[in-house]
């Protein structure tokens, strides 16, 4: 009899009713993460004479706080000032905190830690390059086979115009 009137439904833009529409929520900026902020205020000076004398005044201070034994000082210095061994080494000679006969005990074990991770790098080079070429030794280049008697077979180090172990320019 008497019909009511549909209520209008109200649409956004994209044709959604405005609960369903998503919120438009304001983007927050990334704050970019300093990487200095950790750093003391010491190591942020100008050069490297202003950066090391400041070292040395707090390594002063801090020697004399050291609780630790003189077999380990290298190791904690290192640690409070963030720096190399032989920085390490020559601030504490510097301050006198190791005899000669100590610092130069601990220098020649520094050369020999050294020599050491030197002579390891070249081996994992050298074991690196071996395994690249896993079917080959000081005559063939490449192994194709082996025959009945026990004989390898395939391309040698000549044929591809090398000498042996030496990498072909396109593999470099």
């Amino acid at each position: 009899m008497f019909e009511e009137a549909m209520p209008v439904k109200e649409t956004t833009l994209e044709g959604m009713p405005p609960a369903a529409a998503p919120k438009q929520r304001p983007k927050k900026k990334k704050k970019k993460k300093d990487k200095y902020a950790n750093t003391p205020k010491w190591a942020k000076q100008g050069n490297k004479k202003a950066r090391h004398d400041a070292r040395i005044r707090l390594a002063r201070q801090w020697l004399s706080t050291y609780k630790g034994t003189g077999k380990h000082i290298v190791q904690a210095y290192r640690q409070q000032f963030k720096v190399d061994v032989t920085v390490a080494l020559n601030d504490l000679d510097e301050i006198g905190a190791l005899t000669p006969e100590q610092l130069t005990i601990k220098r020649q074990a520094e050369v020999i830690r050294q020599e050491h991770l030197r002579r390891e790098k070249e081996e994992k080079e050298l074991q690196d390059f071996y395994d690249r070429f896993p079917n080959s030794d000081d005559e063939f280049f490449f192994i194709a086979g082996y025959t009945s008697g026990g004989a390898p077979y395939g391309v040698t180090w000549e044929q591809m115009g090398l000498s042996p172990w030496e990498q072909p320019d396109d593999l470099n």
